[in-house]
């Protein structure tokens, strides 16, 4: 080999080896975070290589549960990635709060403690901060986090110009580290009442869009653009609108050699874009995009690729934890067999490592029985779960015990010792009316399945019902009942070891109801009755003495699918410092439908709510997403 060829080669051997060691350039994808409904589930994420098709991910189920203010939302979240690589994010956390929320991540699935900033505690009668946006300002290393606010008694000139007085004008303050913030300040009075601003830089100019939210005297409600050379000053002049009326939420990105703003058409549930090269003319790409179904408000932002396909597959610690942030569907369950549950109770299949329901399955779906016939006449429904949030049907208990017609009701159940206790309400037949003895019996079952006859109980009389048995201090039983002769009245009866019981002859709370419950919770001993009118709540310390709280709960009707009806005859799950309501509900029954006795009227749905201890009392909001993730006891 010559001296010139051997140059050649010494050097082809560098550039390889360049190669080899220069880091590979990250590609980057588009993110872009939302929230769905009101805002109570969480952040949710999707992505997209082009801008233009958005695919959810973690099957658009959130990343991060809201946990702020009185109301729990996270709505328009908005995100950046700082300089220190962490992402950064602040959301509105209430329609009616005076701060804002912020947390951070280094991967968007585990995420610091959230924070509320009180941003407008300086002025105590603010009305709202809303759609809080964070911009970092490079030259000054900050962070610069903005929002719209409304202060009764300014901006008189636009006065009632929106609904409910809101008046709004965006202010703003900085942080370096979110621990420390400036006073806060106004940032832009474009002279009309103005939200949802999104900053971007444009060359050596700073890039504005705003909504302009006057409704009164006429609509506008759509989208402007501000041009100024400086980040902290924007007194400016405002562009004609650039979208369509009854749109919010603005955010932008560049696609190619474009500005894209992509926006919510909040009244047609549906996302809207608009493209421009120039900032000035701008054209309608609506038509283009394809966003997940419910995308509301939201910011578009980039990551590296990395990032997304640790989204896709996390690890399992990782994945375990989004799980635990799916919110228990709404309805819970619905039976696929009569679509009649009622009366749920919950145990822990030790076997089966799995969480048993059992309910009463009436046949909400046979049209041919006359009268009250489609609530007798079956068996005990089971339905298994993993987690208690997500059930399936398992099929019913094999309970050899009178005729085939007879009617299985309100099964009460409980694991002690390696056995399975049921006590179980019997009606001797089919009957088309309410006038015919019931009583409660006592079985057992080793696999929750096979039911063993052990007893009739010796309650107060032949039509006694709804069972539900809580263990007392001292090693022995309590039976709380429905004395259904005596008014539907809750008495109880006593027993050493499960199996022989005394019944007491009295009453334990004044008021009428069934389906009693009891429960130990927050140092105290709980009953939560059916009063047909929501549940009435009872507390006491020795579970002889009851005092009645002053509020029911589940009275209230929910605005969820079959949840906007009273709930009734419930289970609760004591979790630690959780504590969880299963109760079913007849979706059809309405005020639209009273007197009407059919299919929709009939059937049942059985649902879950948390709930809250509150200065004393049990509350539960059951319009809010519930995290259920139940856990065996030790």
């Amino acid at each position: 080999m010559n001296r010139l060829s051997l140059v050649f080669a010494v050097l082809w051997q560098l550039v390889l080896l360049s190669c080899e060691t220069r880091p590979p350039q990250q590609e980057e994808v588009f993110l872009f975070s939302y929230f769905k409904g009101g805002g109570e589930d969480g952040l949710h994420l999707a992505y997209s290589e082009d801008g233009l098709t958005w695919k959810a991910l973690n099957e658009d189920q959130p990343y991060l549960k809201p946990e702020l203010s009185a109301d729990r939302l996270m709505r328009d979240p908005c995100i950046i990635q700082g300089p220190d690589s962490k992402f950064h994010m602040v959301w509105t956390v209430s329609w009616s709060d005076g701060g804002i929320g912020y947390a951070s991540s280094v991967d968007l699935i585990n995420w610091s403690p959230q924070q509320f900033i009180p941003v407008m505690q300086h002025e105590p009668a603010t009305k709202n901060c809303w759609a809080p946006e964070i911009f970092y300002v490079e030259n000054r290393d900050e962070f610069m986090i903005y929002w719209s606010s409304t202060i009764p008694g300014k901006f008189e000139e636009t006065a009632n110009s929106a609904e409910q007085d809101w008046n709004h004008r965006i202010y703003y303050c900085t942080t370096r580290d979110f621990k420390e913030f400036s006073e806060t300040e106004l940032l832009l009075d474009p002279g009309f009442n103005v939200i949802d601003a999104t900053i971007k830089v444009v060359e050596d100019r700073y890039v504005m869009i705003v909504k302009d939210e006057t409704k009164f005297p006429e609509v506008q409600k759509n989208l402007h653009v501000l041009v100024s050379e400086d980040l902290y000053s924007w007194d400016v002049s405002v562009s004609d609108a650039i979208s369509d009326d009854w749109v919010e939420g603005p955010t932008m990105t560049k696609l190619d050699a474009n500005w894209v703003v992509y926006f919510d058409r909040y009244r047609q549930h549906a996302m809207g874009a608009l493209s421009s090269s120039d900032l000035v003319n701008w054209t309608d790409i609506s038509s283009d995009i394809d966003f997940p179904k419910g995308t509301r408000h939201g910011t578009v932002f980039k990551v590296s690729t990395t990032v997304v396909e640790n989204l896709k597959n996390p690890d399992p610690a990782d994945l375990n934890k989004l799980k635990a942030l799916i919110p228990a569907p709404k309805p819970l369950y619905r039976d696929t067999i009569h679509d009649g549950a009622a009366d749920p109770v919950i145990v822990w299949n030790q076997s089966e490592e799995k969480w048993y329901m059992f309910y009463t399955n009436r046949r909400a779906n046979v049209d041919s029985l006359d009268g009250v016939k489609w609530v007798h006449g079956t068996r005990i429904g089971i339905a298994e779960s993993e987690d208690g949030k997500f059930w399936k049907y398992k099929g019913v208990c094999n309970i050899q015990y009178g005729e085939q017609d007879y009617s299985h009701w309100a099964p009460e159940v409980i694991a002690r010792e390696g056995t399975y206790h049921m006590y179980l309400t019997i009606v001797p037949g089919t009957f088309s009316n309410w006038k015919h003895p019931r009583h409660i019996i006592h079985l057992t079952s080793a696999n929750l399945i096979d039911w063993e006859y052990e007893s009739t109980l010796p309650l107060a009389n032949d039509k006694c019902i709804d069972a539900c048995v809580f263990p007392k201090p001292d090693g022995t039983w309590r039976m709380y009942y429905n004395n259904e002769r005596d008014g539907k009245s809750i008495y109880y009866a006593d027993s050493p070891d499960l199996y022989t019981w005394t019944d007491s002859g009295k009453k334990v709370v004044s008021e009428r109801g069934e389906g009693p419950k009891v429960f130990q919770w927050k140092e105290k001993y709980w009953m939560v009755v059916d009063n047909w009118e929501g549940l009435g709540v009872y507390f006491s310390n020795d579970l002889e003495n009851w005092q009645k709280q002053e509020n029911r709960i589940l009275q209230r009707p929910g605005k969820y699918t079959d949840d906007r009806v009273k709930g009734q005859h419930p289970d609760v799950v004591v979790q630690g410092e959780k504590a969880f309501i299963y109760y079913f509900t007849h979706p059809g029954k309405t005020p639209e439908n009273a007197g009407i006795d059919n299919y929709e009227t009939r059937r049942s749905s059985l649902q879950v709510a948390e709930l809250i201890y509150d200065e004393g009392e049990i509350k539960t909001f059951r319009n809010r997403p519930v995290y259920v993730q139940l856990t065996p006891s030790k």
